[in-house]
């Protein structure tokens, strides 16, 4: 089972398909915030508020992949320190935090707690481009980055 992971697409809702398309068949496909658009544009991705959006509801959602529970946001407003966010997982009983708003990719495992930020699809912030993550789920979690390509 996979979860695809985007953010910080901007209005670029194209890159999303694309995405969506490059990724069938995942379990979920899952957007941290700042795509100002409506849900409904968004779909398959369910998204969370970012500050640029002013049409999505949720601040934050957890959902269910199997048994792992996935607290996902956009990190606006909060402290992303891998303390702060592998304290906020634990307390919502999530193995994985997942956040926007910085667009810089990266993941780790702290404390249990699988951190990711799937950097952004349209506009990088690192040197590592335009990003999302896939979530893969079996026996243990694995994250890989990967470029958005055109």
């Amino acid at each position: 089972m996979f979860i695809v992971v985007t953010s910080d697409s901007h209005g670029r809702v194209e890159i999303l398909k694309r995405i969506a398309a490059r990724e069938k068949g995942a379990y979920l496909y899952l957007d941290a915030g700042d795509s100002e658009r409506e849900e409904r544009e968004l779909l398959p991705f369910l998204s969370v508020k970012g500050n640029r959006d002013h049409l999505i509801r949720n601040r934050y959602r957890i959902v269910k992949a199997g048994d792992v529970r996935i607290f996902i946001f956009h990190g606006n407003g909060s402290p992303l320190n891998k303390e702060h966010l592998a304290s906020l997982a634990q307390n919502n009983d999530c193995k994985i935090i997942i956040h926007g708003h910085t667009h810089v990719p990266y993941h780790l495992e702290y404390e249990g707690i699988h951190l990711l930020c799937p950097g952004s699809v349209a506009y990088p912030r690192s040197l590592k481009g335009t990003t999302y993550a896939v979530i893969k789920l079996g026996s243990k979690i694995e994250v890989e980055l990967k470029k958005v390509k055109s």
